[in-house]
C-alpha cells in the first residue's frame, strides 16, 4: 500500500514543470487526405538546398536562443502588428557561414514585407556564433 502512495509522491514534482513554462514543441499538423493526394514529389534534390547534419544543428541551437517555439515579442506601441510579424519564425531570413570544422555563424534578417509591413527596423536580427558541440559562443 505505501507504494502506490510513494509513486504519486515522486509524480508530483513531474507536473510542476508544466508550471514552469516547460513545453514540449508542437508537431506540425497535418493536410486532410484530399490536399495531400495533390502533392507530387520532386525525382530529384539537385537543385534543391542541401544542409548538413552539423549545419542544421547550428541552425537550431541558434533559432531556438533567438526566437523559442512560442514566443511572442511584446512592444508598447499601440500598433502591434511589428511585434507580431517580428513573432514568427517565418519573417527572418536566415544566412548560414560554416567558418571552419568546428565553427558556424547564423544571422538572422527580419523581412516585414512578409506581413504586409514596409516598416524599417534598425536591430531585429541577430548573428551567432555557434560551436560543433551545440555551444553558443556569442551573439551580436
Amino acid at each position: 500500500m505505501r507504494t502506490p502512495v510513494g509513486i504519486a509522491l515522486l509524480c508530483i514534482p513531474l507536473a510542476g514543470c508544466s508550471l514552469l513554462g516547460y513545453h514540449k514543441a508542437k508537431k506540425a499538423p497535418w493536410a486532410p487526405p484530399d490536399e495531400a493526394a495533390a502533392v507530387v514529389f520532386p525525382t530529384s534534390f539537385k537543385e534543391g538546398l542541401h544542409l548538413e547534419g552539423p549545419v542544421l544543428a547550428a541552425l537550431e541551437v541558434a533559432m531556438n536562443e533567438f526566437l523559442p517555439a512560442g514566443t511572442e515579442i511584446t512592444t508598447t506601441d499601440p500598433d502591434k502588428r511589428v511585434a507580431q510579424c517580428l513573432s514568427k519564425r517565418s519573417s527572418y531570413d536566415t544566412h548560414v557561414l560554416q567558418a571552419g570544422e568546428d565553427l558556424f555563424f547564423v544571422w538572422f534578417s527580419p523581412d516585414l514585407s512578409r506581413c504586409g509591413l514596409n516598416v524599417p527596423i534598425l536591430d531585429g536580427g541577430a548573428v551567432y556564433a555557434i560551436d560543433a558541440r551545440g555551444r553558443i559562443l556569442d551573439r551580436r
